[in-house]
């Protein structure tokens, strides 16, 4: 067995705090344990941790990393598997909005093992160590910001016997200026209980390499022991690691001299960035077959199709859906399957899944969905093809080199089926495979994996329109609107939650597959009644929580909302006969009226709502945009004239901007005492070629400036 390179200090297991301990503050012999197991940070003779100076083009920079270096390793003893985090970071400040980004460092003291320490360099050479004394019990952990929290969490097990905890705390930084280095490490300690596992795999990690500042140096080590396996993949030039050979570090990882990306939005980061990707498998055998890893001591870093082909059958031989199949062909035979058509036998199929999905279960993997649905389809001997990929915003399909990235899907009658969720319907495509690269697995005991390109889609297959009806209150000059929403094809997901919360969408889902409800089968008597009057008293909360709700949902397209009156839901959009997604609001919108003497000056254009302003910063563009997928916005806007008024200059709204990127277009006309508007927005392409950003730019600014445009009524 191999010894860990840091030796640190074990004291009783009494030492895991709980949150009440010591008035949320540490006492001296804990602040003790904690130095001393941080000695061995501050020992390390690394020279890229002792620098100081910048280079002269990072000089305006908000912030730089001189270093950062986070080691993992990993020791077996008996039953447990002991992983230690050891991160060490060193940032100089070079304004107040970096000072004001480090002026609380979170930690995590849950263990003996676990360790923190911070210090500053002030500008003049002389440093200071902050005390942990005065730090404060973090109540929710989802407050940690990310860069605090460590890359891999605490395995899951059969038995929990562990005594490390996941206990954050927070201590303010004292006297933190521009110009000053601020120098912290911290260790994650976790003790696996692995009696009777025969693996585990670990967080797989994903690290970009551009960070939020330039980098000089950052580095990554891994010490094995015997039975850890590693898979590891860079892609987009980004360094590879490497074994090491020593006995310090079994394989290291290191990238210099890295400028920050000074693009934020619409940025697909982990493939259009360089990045580098590992995963530490724990497992007593080597080379398995249901596993990514290879021999013991090799540093995996490809999986060819066929390897991929022989690992996908292995998968879904082991795959044990049988439960969830039997339940399914229950449900089915309650239909009458066997007289059903072949397109509505899938349907019903589909449907029958997503139900026991998010009601008998907590959402199907991918592979679980795809194995059932395969079952279901052979009841009718219905063809289908077995497919493997991966999302977009993931990896590539060449780049598989986890367990846990391939996708799986179906393909019918040249659709393609993906895994439910709770809103789709059947052959509903993601973004995230749109023009992927793919694979068709073929089963048995010579499995291949063929080549196939997924589609792509077409902005007029996912349609938002807005349909609104406008008028002024005269006393108050507040606008009242009346905003319908219809929704179909990718673009339903932005809108899913936001109409569907808060209603009895989905009470009665068995009525998408036509069976029985399974939710009331079994009560009888006080139990039902209890049921339904708890059923009843929901619905009423939820009509107000609904209004409220949607009032706070809305401010991201009206940030002036001043009373919400009304919510409709004309269709969920979630089944086969009626899957356009369409609710309607009732509101009033403040500060649309300005008045000019006799005139009055209306925000009619800004029923469109909020568009995006983009600022000179992101006028540059160094890699591509990604949009998630092609689509169009339609907004449809009738604005009641008031009486003894008319509209002048409605020519002026008219306009068309239309390239090879995006389209804006306005068409404005008065009818009768009505203004009616026209607008179109339309994302033509998932990706915008960088070459291209100046183009899309003008539809972006032309949506921004009609939005900010006033219709002058003139008093007749």
């Amino acid at each position: 067995m191999k010894k860990l390179l840091f030796t640190l200090v074990f004291v009783s297991s009494a030492f895991c705090l709980a949150a009440q301990d010591d008035d949320d503050t540490f006492s001296p012999s804990k602040l003790e344990t904690i130095a001393k197991n941080m000695k061995q940070i501050w020992d390390d003779p690394d020279p890229d941790f002792s620098i100081t100076a910048i280079p002269e083009k990072w000089k305006e920079e908000s912030g730089i990393i001189l270093a950062q270096k986070t080691r993992f390793s990993f020791d077996k003893d008996a039953n447990k598997l002991a992983v230690y985090e050891i991160t060490r970071r060193r940032i100089k400040l070079n304004d107040r909005d970096a000072v004001n980004s480090y002026s609380s460092v979170f930690f995590r003291i849950g263990s003996s093992n676990d360790g923190a320490s911070i210090k500053i360099v002030k500008a003049n050479g002389t440093v200071q160590e902050v005390s942990l004394r005065n730090a404060v019990y973090v109540e929710d952990n989802d407050d940690v910001p990310s860069t605090f929290t460590p890359y891999i969490g605490k395995a899951i097990t059969y038995y929990d016997k562990s005594k490390s905890r996941v206990i954050f705390y927070k201590v303010a930084i004292p006297d933190l200026d521009p110009g000053d280095i601020i120098d912290y490490g911290t260790i994650f300690y976790d003790d696996n209980t692995v009696k009777k596992m025969s693996y585990i795999e670990f967080d797989p990690i994903y690290f970009v390499c551009t960070r939020a500042y330039p980098v000089l140096s950052q580095k990554f080590e891994i010490d094995t022991d015997n039975n850890s396996f590693i898979n590891s993949k860079s892609t987009m030039g980004a360094p590879q690691f490497k074994e090491t050979g020593n006995s310090n570090a079994d394989y290291t990882w290191e990238d210099r001299n890295r400028d920050k990306l000074s693009d934020t939005r619409w940025v697909n980061s982990l493939v259009e960035l360089p990045m580098v990707k590992f995963q530490i498998v724990f497992s007593r055998s080597e080379n398995r077959s249901d596993l990514f890893i290879g021999d013991r001591g090799e540093l995996k870093q490809n999986i060819s199709p066929e390897e991929l082909a022989k690992k996908m059958n292995n998968l879904y031989n082991r795959l044990d859906g049988s439960f969830y199949y039997n339940m399914a062909k229950a449900y089915l035979k309650q239909i009458g399957y066997a007289d059903l058509r072949e397109e509505d036998f899938i349907q019903k199929s589909y449907y029958i899944l997503r139900h026991m999905a998010f009601y008998r279960a907590n959402g199907f993997s991918s592979e679980l969905f795809a194995s059932c649905l395969t079952q279901c389809l052979d009841l009718k001997k219905i063809p289908y093809d077995l497919i493997v990929t991966t999302p977009l915003t993931l990896t590539k399909p060449e780049n598989i080199i986890f367990r846990t990235e391939p996708e799986w899907m179906v393909r019918v009658k040249d659709k393609y089926i993906f895994n439910a969720t709770i809103f789709s319907n059947p052959y509903d495509f993601r973004e995230e495979y749109l023009d992927t690269p793919a694979y068709i697995i073929s089963l048995g005991k010579n499995p291949t994996a063929t080549p196939v390109t997924l589609p792509g889609s077409k902005p007029d297959e996912n349609v938002t329109t807005n349909t609104v009806s406008a008028s002024i209150d005269t006393t108050t000059r507040n606008m009242l609107v009346t905003h319908q929403k219809a929704v179909t094809g990718m673009s339903k997901k932005f809108y899913n939650v936001q109409a569907l919360v808060h209603t009895t969408a989905l009470d009665d889902d068995h009525r998408s597959y036509g069976g029985e409800d399974d939710v009331r089968a079994g009560m009888k008597g006080t139990v039902l009644e209890s049921y339904e009057e708890k059923l009843r008293e929901r619905k009423k909360e939820d009509k107000t929580r609904k209004l409220e709700y949607m009032k706070e949902a809305l401010k991201d397209e009206y940030d002036n909302i001043t009373a919400y009156a009304e919510f409709t839901l004309n269709s969920d959009g979630r089944n086969w006969r009626k899957q356009k997604l369409n609710y309607t609001s009732k509101l009033e919108l403040g500060d649309m009226v300005k008045i000019a003497g006799d005139n009055l000056l209306v925000s009619v254009p800004g029923l469109i709502g909020d568009q995006l302003y983009v600022s000179q910063d992101e006028r540059k563009r160094e890699v591509d945009a990604w949009m998630g997928f092609p689509r169009s916005l339609r907004n449809i806007i009738n604005f009641t004239i008031p009486a003894g008024y008319k509209v002048v200059g409605v020519q002026n709204l008219n306009m068309n901007i239309d390239n090879e990127a995006g389209t804006f277009a306005v068409q404005a006309s008065v009818d009768g005492s009505t203004l009616n508007i026209l607008v179109k927005k339309i994302y033509k392409n998932a990706v915008v070629k960088k070459e291209n950003w100046p183009r899309f730019l003008e539809m972006l600014d032309a949506a921004f400036n009609f939005s900010q445009k006033k219709v002058l009524l003139k008093k007749m």
